[in-house]
């Protein structure tokens, strides 16, 4: 394995966080559609209302509709997009490790070892958190500290690896 494999999985991997950031982070997408159809309708009705100077009890209805929704939608938004924004990142992290990968001039043992910490790292800290926030796998969350733990030791070892095994490539003059 060298760093070939981390180019081929990053751009796969950041198709899949690509193509699920859409239907998770779209409110209209997912499962609380019907509620986000109300809560948008409650909206309407408020600015009608105080707008025309109508009752306050309706004002106070219309609040109270909107209250509803904002209440039991998942509060995930803020965390799901943080997830997101994990997958694609580390998508674009094994992708660029790949490239600094391919040009040490290092024993294959330990381009194999990183290249190993970048994938295990993507696929357990964002695809981790991937399955328990936005598909609900609770369990899944507490694995994504391997994740975290393996590209940080990813990253001190190519940085120590690319302070000693970078290419040199001779001058043209």
């Amino acid at each position: 394995m060298s760093g070939k494999a981390n180019i081929v999985f990053g751009f796969f991997y950041l198709a899949i966080t690509a193509f699920l950031g859409p239907f998770y982070l779209v409110p209209a997408k997912g499962g609380d559609y019907q509620k986000f159809v109300e809560m948008n309708k409650a909206v309407e009705e408020v600015k009608q209302d105080v707008s025309s100077g109508n009752d306050q009890s309706k004002v106070s209805a219309a609040l109270g509709g909107i209250t509803g929704y904002l209440s039991s939608v998942k509060k995930t938004g803020s965390v799901g997009s943080a997830v997101h924004a994990h997958g694609n990142l580390e998508a674009l992290l094994n992708i660029v490790a790949g490239l600094v990968i391919l040009s040490l001039a290092l024993p294959s043992s330990y381009k194999t070892v990183l290249s190993v910490l970048f994938i295990v790292g993507a696929v357990f800290h964002s695809g981790m958190l991937y399955l328990a926030i936005v598909f609900g796998v609770s369990a899944a969350g507490k694995l994504s500290i391997i994740g975290a733990i393996a590209i940080l030791t990813g990253l001190v070892l190519a940085g120590v690896a690319s302070a000693t095994g970078i290419k040199k490539t001779e001058r043209m003059e």
